[in-house]
């Protein structure tokens, strides 16, 4: 009787329990009711715990960690941000003024000409008007020499007329190059105490000094020649030597790796965003100090503030659109987009057809965007003498974002290395026999050369390498600063010519031109190797870029 007394009894208290959660189906009749927490939006989330209440978000995405929802809290789409008052608080003024600075340096060296009557003192010193000289000194006599290629205006600052050509000091005044080289502005920018990648010189400066050193001799001598398919050809141009050295090209993409890349994330990215000096309104401004910092990260990077919605397309030119504010000037604080950031464009583009194409422009541009983003929601209520807050999520989040963009910007330099390998191996299949076909095939190697060496010593750089971290994309990759020396051991210091020869021997200790040419082509192709494992590049865009 006991036991069929519980049974009865436990019947009994899950049919009351069951009226009590509103089951069985019927009306929610008897002693229970239906009591269901409002949903507004209907996403299964209660609004009470919804950070977008009247947005449907299932997932409740916060990419930005400010507690309300990326559905009705959208990210911006270009790089501009606002105080409360509507005041912008980004500028990144240096920065556009050292691009502009590495622009006007490079027209100098393609106005060099060679003549026998040069002293090649003067060539150095000319050019170190660009590079070194005391700007307050340089920026009074400093000659108009930027200018769009179709004549377009332009605009630098908020007080002066549109003009065809403009000097970085109108930007912002007492810039140079020399002293924000990796080394001399910070001894630990030279990252773990040593540069490397050519024998001789223990710092970034010195291999630059080097490199003006030969250009400036040989703008002196114009008896330079090679051997081509029929005969023999003057070099003529001043930048390249007779061992294949393209020194513009060296000079330019080594300083954006030294001056840029370094700059951007051995220096930028890599400071305390979450210290109260830090979340500081910057004296008399409307930024944040380290919002500030991001920002001259971003201009270092050198995209303009709408880059993705310009598309590939018109970035790779390096392009220029009146489309941040439509007043009939390029604004280069906003509208231009510098260097490395083109080399994204151009990068993606290469892959559009693969089977796995990239979209390096729009990782890069999200990743600067959300960091910044979450910066700005960091600086509310910040004073000069009272700090923002960043949570430990938020900074959580920056951090992440940071990664990205470093390792991103940085895979769009590795893919360019890639790219020139894949040109310097063309070029050298197009030598007859042990001769050039003709000059443009000597200069051309040069060239690609020069670029695919230039870039790939800056990739030294960032503290978020790969070869410094074992990682990217959060995935170990196993690569470490032993195979980035390996990759630039390769390449060695100077192209293999037509006749087997790198810097005046048979290249490698080989016993014929032929067998020298076949193993300069082997290094090359295993220093790609060592890029494509290293960055996790797609093996079919390795081949095609």
């Amino acid at each position: 009787m006991l036991f069929r007394y519980l049974l009865a009894l436990t019947v009994i208290l899950g049919t009351l329990t069951l009226a009590a959660c509103g089951g069985g189906g019927g009306g929610g009749g008897g002693l229970g009711s239906n009591i269901t927490a409002p949903d507004t939006d209907g996403d299964g989330v209660a609004d009470e715990n919804d950070n977008c209440v009247d947005d449907s978000n299932e997932d409740q995405a916060d990419a930005d960690v400010d507690g309300v929802g990326d559905a009705c809290d959208a990210l911006p789409a270009t790089y501009a941000f606002e105080d409360d008052s509507g005041a912008s608080t980004v500028s990144y003024t240096g920065q556009s003024a050292r691009q502009v600075l590495v622009s006007d340096l490079v027209s100098a060296m393609l106005g060099l000409e060679r003549n026998a009557a040069t002293v090649p003192s003067d060539v150095v010193t000319d050019l170190n008007f660009y590079i070194s000289l005391d700007p307050d000194i340089r920026d009074a006599s400093y000659p108009p020499n930027f200018a769009l290629s179709g004549g377009e205006s332009i605009i630098v600052n908020d007080d002066d007329a549109p003009s065809e050509t403009i000097v970085p000091g109108a930007i912002s005044s007492g810039k140079d190059i020399i002293s924000k080289f990796a080394g001399n502005d910070k001894e630990d920018h030279i990252l773990g105490g040593e540069f490397f990648g050519w024998t001789g010189f223990s710092t970034p400066a010195d291999l630059l000094n080097e490199y003006l050193r030969i250009l400036a001799e040989e703008t002196a001598d114009t008896t330079d020649s090679i051997a081509i398919a029929g005969g023999t050809a003057n070099i003529g141009t001043p930048t390249v030597t007779e061992e294949g050295l393209d020194l513009r090209q060296l000079i330019q993409k080594f300083t954006l790796g030294a001056l840029t890349f370094s700059q951007g994330t051995a220096d930028y990215m890599s400071i305390d965003y979450g210290s109260d000096a830090n979340l500081t309104l910057a004296e008399g401004k409307s930024y944040t100090e380290g919002a500030h910092d991001f920002d001259e990260a971003f201009g270092y990077f050198g995209a303009a503030r709408n880059y993705t919605e310009q598309g590939d397309a018109v970035i790779k030119d390096p392009a220029y659109q009146d489309s941040v504010v439509s007043d009939g000037a390029i604004d280069l604080r906003s509208e231009f987009n510098f260097a490395n950031s083109t080399n994204c464009a151009k990068r993606d583009l290469g892959t559009a057809e693969n089977s796995n194409p990239t979209d390096y422009t729009t990782e890069v541009f999200n990743a600067f965007v959300l960091g910044r983003e979450i910066l700005q929601n960091a600086a509310n209520g910040a004073t000069e003498s009272s700090p923002g807050s960043l949570s430990a999520e938020a900074s959580a989040a920056l951090n992440a974002q940071i990664v990205i963009a470093a390792q991103t910007w940085e895979k769009c330099i590795a893919a360019t290395v890639v790219h020139y390998i894949n040109d310097t191996l063309g070029d050298m299949d197009n030598f007859v026999n042990e001769d050039f076909s003709d000059l443009d095939n000597f200069l051309t190697l040069a060239k690609h050369w020069a670029e695919m060496k230039g870039f790939a010593l800056g990739l030294q750089f960032s503290p978020y390498s790969p070869f410094r971290t074992g990682a990217v994309n959060g995935t170990d990759v196993g690569a470490n600063v032993n195979d980035l020396k390996e990759v630039l051991s390769l390449m060695g210091e100077a192209p293999v010519l037509a006749d087997g020869t790198q810097n005046g021997s048979l290249f490698g200790g080989a016993l014929s031109a032929s067998e020298a040419k076949d193993a300069y082509r082997a290094d090359l192709l295993a220093a790609r190797d060592i890029l494509e494992r290293a960055y996790a590049f797609d093996s079919e865009n390795v081949a095609n870029w």
